[in-house]
């Protein structure tokens, strides 16, 4: 019987501390792992932007997605999984009353567990820091 319990505790203690390696290899960091649903708040440098509302940026394995207020507008762009650092870039061409073409641009690069980047458009300059939001852990697994 003591052989039985001892066996157990080993295993279980095997166990335990294979869980824990795992863990540790195990990278949130953006640079590792930068496919998935972000959020974060516009802060503006300049001009007039979008602040009521948080900005979302959805990184897939080669398509980078921004919408500055919620799904008003959203920028596209492509991503390249290999490049180091990450880069993200995603535009939007759009035309304005007068008939004149402008672009919204968004640039980002991974930092540490965060994206950082900036919004630029003809009225508007911004900069923001993405986070990885908890409730979707799901889709975020699902992404990678």
């Amino acid at each position: 019987m003591k052989k039985k319990i001892g066996y157990f505790f080993t295993n279980t203690l095997f166990l335990g501390l294979a869980c824990l390696a795992l863990n540790a290899c195990a990278s949130k960091l953006a640079e590792d792992h930068p496919q998935g649903v972000w959020l974060g708040k516009l802060e503006v440098d300049q001009g007039t932007c979008p602040t009521d509302r948080l900005a979302a940026l959805r990184v897939d394995k080669k398509m980078v997605l921004f919408s500055p207020d919620d799904g008003a507008l959203i920028l596209r762009g492509v991503f390249n999984k290999k490049e180091k650092p990450v880069h993200l870039v995603a535009n939007l061409h759009r035309i304005d009353m007068d008939h004149k073409p402008y672009d919204l641009v968004f640039e980002g690069k991974a930092q540490n567990e965060n994206i950082i980047g900036t919004y630029g458009t003809p009225d508007c300059r911004a900069h923001i820091t993405f986070y990885r939001p908890k409730h979707y852990g799901l889709s975020d697994a699902i992404a990678h």
